[in-house]
């Protein structure tokens, strides 16, 4: 995990203006053999979660829904003896899904020191370089290819963590390769948000700024997501 001091978005944000407090986030996104071995542990201790894919144990995880994403975490956070971030009618999450639209469902204790997934504007604060940032376009760079796995150079896979360049603040892969979930929902309140682009879409779907969601049941080949917990 990478320490990120809070801050404000600026003007080129469609956020611009929401402030951040500062957070940890992942330095890469989560691979398969750590979803794998959380995933087997909780399993044993009442958690429901898809089997997620990846052709080799240092890729990205991906075919994880946003439920898969936010219970891992829970399941992660238990493992860590930390306390669970997610809950569902005051219970930890631990099983279950609600549906497209029913992600709207799930509580967020935000004073939990558990892992999670990052909320819009950190993610974005966050691929930005936080109070580091040079204004790139994409994360830690103004050209694609030096800091990400696209739609034009990625030969339709993903790719090992770390490969590319870092962005300002050490973090890895935030443009392109995978998808990544966020926490919030979008201005439908029926789907949660995605960034970062992937291994399977052009390189300006990877920039920064851009932004799309999904239905939180969604589970697909350039769909991972990356841990971020409280300061």
């Amino acid at each position: 995990m990478v320490t990120v001091a809070g801050g404000e978005l600026p003007e080129d944000s469609e956020l611009h203006g929401t402030k951040v407090e500062g957070f940890e986030i992942g330095k890469f996104p989560v691979m398969k053999e750590e979803y794998d071995w959380i995933r087997i542990w909780g399993m044993g201790r009442g958690y429901s979660l898809a089997v997620g894919l990846a052709p080799g144990n240092s890729h990205p995880v991906t075919h994880v829904s946003w439920y898969d994403a936010v219970k891992w975490c829970n399941a992660k956070s238990e493992h860590e003896l930390l306390v669970p971030v997610y809950t569902i009618n005051g219970l930890v999450h631990r099983a279950g899904e609600y549906g497209p639209d029913g992600s709207k469902l799930v509580a967020r204790n935000e004073r939990a020191n558990g892992y999670r997934l990052p909320t819009e504007a950190e993610w974005e604060w966050a691929a930005r370089g936080g109070p580091f940032s040079r204004g790139h376009k994409y994360s830690g760079s103004n050209e694609a290819d030096e800091v990400g796995w696209h739609g034009e150079n990625a030969q339709g896979r993903t790719w090992p963590v770390g490969l590319k360049a870092a962005n300002e603040l050490g973090v890895h892969d935030m443009s392109g390769n995978v998808w990544e979930w966020c926490w919030d929902l979008d201005d439908s309140m029926s789907a949660n948000r995605l960034r970062g682009g992937s291994w399977k879409h052009q390189a300006a779907d990877a920039a920064v700024t851009y932004r799309v969601s999904r239905t939180p049941d969604s589970r697909y080949s350039a769909i991972g997501f990356r841990l971020a917990r409280n300061a």
